[in-house]
């Protein structure tokens, strides 16, 4: 009887510290993108500036070798370049051509690296990817420049004011990549003037 009694004199201790520990827990691991120094748009910034860099503001990344990717996760089967953008000085273009016969995938990710926008190739309208992309008050702005005609972009409002486009081509044997690498060539990252208001 006296054994029980202490046990539930120490549970209500046991059960706060199990508590406050998977609180800590959860709250560290949801902060770690915010805080750690070497998140997804550090390694890039790094990566674009130490890579080849296209007239067209594409950085070709460095092919995956086992241990020393850019990004985790990364499939060899992909050659991979990099537009980053900053909108506080303007908006940013992105253009490519579509071909059937190749996988052309970009990615829009915030500076934390959270993904809020992708297209592929699939998506393209009349043979062409042209994306914009702004802050909210930007494409508010370029809406009402042309309210009555049809858009001729994709318009995409970036959560962040800095971020980056990953661009990704399919390399389906080895003898593709540099297809794959003229591919990503071709794409142009530009950043636009505002319309005025």
């Amino acid at each position: 009887m006296k054994i029980s009694r202490d046990y539930l004199d120490w549970l209500p201790w046991a059960l706060a510290t199990v508590c406050v520990a998977g609180s800590v827990h959860i709250v560290s691991v949801l902060l770690m993108p915010e805080v750690a120094p070497r998140n997804a748009f550090a390694r890039l910034v790094d990566a674009a500036k130490s890579a080849e860099t296209t007239p067209n503001g594409v950085a070709l990344l460095p092919r995956a070798a086992p241990g020393a990717e850019v990004m985790p996760f990364e499939d060899s089967a992909f050659v991979e370049g990099v537009c980053l953008f900053d909108l506080s000085r303007g908006l940013m273009r992105v253009r490519a051509d579509a071909d059937p016969e190749d996988l052309l995938a970009l990615s829009f990710h915030a500076r934390t690296g959270r993904i809020f926008h992708s297209v592929t190739d699939r998506s393209a309208i009349k043979g062409k990817i042209d994306v914009l992309i702004g802050d909210a008050s930007q494409i508010e702005a370029v809406e009402g420049e042309d309210e009555e005609a049809p858009p001729q972009q994709v318009r995409v409002t970036a959560p962040s004011t800095r971020g980056f486009v990953l661009l990704r081509s399919l390399a389906r044997r080895a003898s593709d990549r540099d297809r794959a690498e003229q591919r990503l060539r071709s794409v142009t990252c530009e950043t636009v003037a505002e319309p005025e208001s």
